[in-house]
């Protein structure tokens, strides 16, 4: 009967502790278009106009989004010049992926026959960055000279940052999922986003 009585304790101080937590991460997302209906991973996705976007912060030598992402593992956001980019080449950023154990930065190129090819920039141990629980805000920033950053709001540094030669610029932005189902939170305020991007020009090499 104590372990029994122990563990109606323990579950009950654990639901009002995801409880307490639910209610601070939302906060973090108040504002924030939601997008519940992704598409799989080679499913026809619907690409946004950041033009469209209320929220897109701008630096001199950059622009700066915040999206959120909640779901046991890999998110997939993905960005590009056009609104079809078939034959055309996208930068895709995959959070929390293989298991929610690491992050990557690719350049993604998908043929009209849907068949995909992808060229890695950078990767980055990032355990346990996802949450089926709640959203976890991420910043992702692009530079005119190809930079990409993209680190956890409120946190000064990045935690994963590579070049793309090719400097795509994110005209259009797109969400999707491998094999677990995942809600995004996009086009969000930027009232609370880290202010340290000026440092982080000062890391990049502007040409």
């Amino acid at each position: 009967m104590k372990s029994l009585g122990a563990l109606v304790i323990v579950v009950i101080v654990n639901s009002l502790y995801v409880k307490a937590f639910y209610k601070n991460s939302f906060d973090a997302i108040r504002g924030c278009k939601q997008y519940n209906v992704v598409m799989g991973y080679d499913g026809p996705l619907t690409y946004f106009p950041t033009a469209d976007f209320l929220h897109v912060g701008l630096q001199p030598e950059s622009k700066f989004f915040k999206v959120a992402i909640q779901g046991a593992s890999d998110g997939h956001i993905r960005f590009g010049e056009s609104l079809y980019p078939y034959d055309k080449d996208v930068i895709e950023i995959v959070l929390g992926g293989w298991g929610n154990t690491k992050s990557v930065g690719r350049r993604q190129r998908r043929l009209a026959s849907n068949h995909n090819s992808n060229v890695l920039l950078t990767e980055a141990q990032t355990p346990n960055i996802l949450s089926p629980f709640y959203p976890t805000v991420f910043v992702v920033e692009v530079f005119n000279n190809g930079t990409v950053q993209v680190s956890i709001d409120g946190q000064a540094h990045p935690f994963l940052s590579f070049i793309d030669e090719s400097r795509i610029p994110p005209n259009y932005m797109t969400f999707t999922k491998w094999d677990k189902d995942l809600v995004y939170f996009y086009d969000c305020p930027l009232d609370n986003t880290n202010a340290a991007f000026d440092s982080l020009l000062l890391n990049c090499t502007i040409t």
